[in-house]
């Protein structure tokens, strides 16, 4: 994968992670919506770890 797309993929990432926390945050779901909206948040978490080290591994090379 280029270092242009790693890069896209992690700024994609970021946005939808902090669109994840806001909604959290609101106060406005509920319960089952919550649970799905965490599980989603930290699916996205794990996905941006992996291109950080993607791009750290690309960076090296």
């Amino acid at each position: 994968m280029e270092w242009a797309e790693i890069n896209c993929i992690i700024e994609a990432l970021e946005v939808l992670i902090e669109k994840y926390k806001t909604l959290l945050e609101s106060g406005t779901q509920n319960e089952d919506d919550k649970s799905d909206t965490s599980n989603d948040l930290a699916y996205a978490e794990v996905l941006l770890g992996k291109y950080e080290d993607m791009r750290a591994k690309a960076a090296k090379d």
